[in-house]
């Protein structure tokens, strides 16, 4: 299955992110940033998105947005276009992990939910604290 990713961000964060796993494991062609920027309009986000989602359609099985927040604007603008790609899955808590693993696993995953349930995951496995009881258990 052939996914593209849609990374959808109040400010610069998701381009920042896409940025940071591409200087990882280069460039990415079936990945893309979006930022909702100060001034921005909703209107503006919405139809970025759906032109963006319908770039993808041609060339891809699948897109899955991934967003920063619950309930902020990137969010309710990305559900808002299940009336459109009702098979559109949407992962909220963008983390650098959690965008490789999606994309690093993603050609070998064919199953979305199962390589979205693994992301997340693994991204939450590794939100750590770092502090002297970590050293002393794991050295």
């Amino acid at each position: 299955m052939k996914r593209a990713f849609l990374v959808v961000t109040h400010g610069e964060m998701g381009i920042g992110t896409l940025n940071s796993m591409q200087l990882l494991m280069g460039k990415q062609e079936n990945v893309s940033a979006l930022a909702l920027r100060e001034g921005d309009s909703v209107d503006e986000l919405s139809e970025k998105i759906s032109t963006k989602l319908h770039e993808n359609a041609k060339a891809y099985d699948e897109t899955v947005i991934v967003v920063d927040l619950l309930g902020g604007s990137p969010s309710n603008v990305a559900l808002r276009s299940l009336a459109e790609f009702h098979d559109l899955k949407i992962v909220t808590g963008l983390s650098l992990p959690l965008l490789i693993n999606l994309v690093n696993f993603s050609a070998s995953e064919e199953n979305t939910t199962k390589l979205i349930e693994d992301s997340v995951r693994v991204a939450h496995e590794g939100i750590k604290i770092l502090d002297k009881n970590f050293l002393k258990n794991n050295i």
